[in-house]
């Protein structure tokens, strides 16, 4: 009986080098697991920013846009591009660090050439923790 309780301690010291390379195996494919984790974490919180930021400097130039509406064809008088103001700063809480830069041109109608048609061009950029976006809209009005 003695001997076979030797031959079980001599099994037993030889495992455990195997237990410890097989946790050290875990322990490194975890934090690999952890890694990989937080890295596409960080990348799909950097895309979001992105899309919001879009998302404002899209609205800023739809915002510039109806303004410049408003200021081309007033209620009294007669439109001209000269009334247009050329740039927007806005300072509400949603499009807060965003400006809205105007162009205005008349062009040719090609419908009716009695009938003045006008090209306006907004150009919305925003700025926020170090992202700039900018987004282009253009719009014919007759």
């Amino acid at each position: 009986m003695c001997l076979n309780s030797k031959v079980n301690m001599t099994s037993w010291s030889r495992q455990q080098g195997s237990v410890l390379a097989l946790a050290l195996f875990v322990i490194v494919l975890m934090s690999a697991l952890v890694l990989g984790l937080l890295s596409q974490q960080l990348s799909s919180s950097t895309a979001v920013s992105y899309e919001v930021q879009g998302n404002r400097a899209f609205n800023a130039a739809q915002s510039g846009l109806q303004r410049a509406l408003v200021q081309l064809y007033p209620l009294t008088g007669v439109a001209n591009c000269s009334a247009i103001s050329p740039s927007i700063s806005f300072t509400g809480t949603g499009l807060a660090d965003c400006q809205a830069e105007l162009r205005c041109e008349r062009v040719e109608n090609p419908q009716d050439a009695n009938r003045p048609l006008y090209r306006l061009q907004s150009t919305g950029t925003c700025e926020a923790t170090g992202i700039t976006s900018s987004r282009v809209v253009t719009m014919d009005a007759y």
